[in-house]
């Protein structure tokens, strides 16, 4: 079914298409897809203390947790935590003889942002860890958890989790290590978003523009909004649009939600694949844009609300 609403405008014409598609996934979902045209458009070698840390340029390696948080808030850094493998160790865990790789380290050098790496065995310490609410997307199993010490909008939030235990539709990669150094400063449900978009075997090109302060915050009120209405869609899309007061360009908004009962990657990745399935909302998530912004939430159903919003 497809539904067409034109709202006057004095700079622009309003148009809004809502589909019912059949995704790719194992049952049919909603996505929507709205955009407005001629919007006015704008955007915007360390030490410490410890004698058992590792200290290189740009990368601080410490094995005890606490001291790593404290090392962490000294100096202003991201903090990496990985919980290895059930019954691996440093000589033979996945991610930490990725973590070891030159390669891998010079991308998060590259970052211009100071990180501490903390590596843990799956023991009872890792395990207390797991059953914090902060970490409840790890699935109480092995993964990696940042938490951001470095910009005080965040500081000492949980910003990225990757689990390694399967999921319905995130499974773990160890190249999505690589895309957490260039994520933008965020919350956990943005970041998570935002890394489903770029990790999709497409390449999508939107998040390579600015993530936008305003259309990050319309992003999240708009995913809030849907999340409490238990309802997908561009509701008062009119008023949202002439609060965004930006200054030219196209401005894009793309909706989504997941199953029920997911979590929160699991949801991420269910919507942008959903989004993968219509050519309409996909060219706005795939294409170029000066501006983007993403968010996710998750309503009393169990149903998570995604919202894109891009300028072009």
């Amino acid at each position: 079914m497809i539904l067409k609403k034109f709202f006057p405008r004095q700079t622009s014409e309003l148009f809004a298409m809502a589909i019912n598609s059949q995704c790719r996934l194992v049952q049919p979902a909603t996505i929507i897809f709205i955009f407005a045209l001629s919007w006015p458009c704008y955007a915007d070698e360390h030490q410490t203390n410890s004698s058992r840390s590792i200290v290189q340029q740009g990368i601080i390696e410490i094995p005890d947790y606490v001291e790593a948080i404290k090392v962490a808030k000294e100096k202003s850094a991201m903090l990496l935590v990985s919980i290895r493998a059930k019954n691996r160790t440093d000589t033979n865990d996945l991610v930490t003889q990725q973590l070891a790789d030159p390669s891998v380290r010079e991308v998060f050098i590259r970052s211009k942002t100071l990180w501490v790496f903390c590596e843990l065995n799956f023991d009872k310490t890792s395990t207390t860890l797991l059953h914090s609410n902060s970490l409840q997307q790890l699935r109480k199993g092995s993964g990696i958890f940042v938490v951001d010490y470095a910009n005080k909008a965040m500081h000492g939030r949980v910003v990225s989790a990757l689990p390694r235990q399967n999921g319905r539709y995130y499974t773990f990669q160890t190249s999505d290590l690589l895309l957490l150094p260039a994520l933008p400063t965020g919350s956990l449900t943005q970041r998570s978003m935002i890394l489903a978009v770029r990790r999709h075997t497409d390449l999508p090109r939107s998040t390579d523009g600015i993530f936008d302060i305003e259309l990050s915050k319309a992003a999240t009120l708009h995913s809030v909004h849907q999340a409490q209405l238990q309802k997908q869609g561009h509701h008062d899309w009119q008023r949202r649009s002439q609060q965004l007061r930006l200054h030219g360009g196209i401005v894009k908004e793309v909706c989504a939600e997941s199953w029920p009962d997911q979590d929160l990657l699991d949801s991420c990745v269910d919507c942008v694949s959903c989004w993968r399935q219509s050519p309409g909302h996909w060219r706005a998530v795939y294409g170029e844009q000066s501006a983007f912004a993403f968010d996710i939430r998750q309503g009393n159903n169990s149903i998570w609300y995604a919202t894109g919003i891009f300028i072009q």
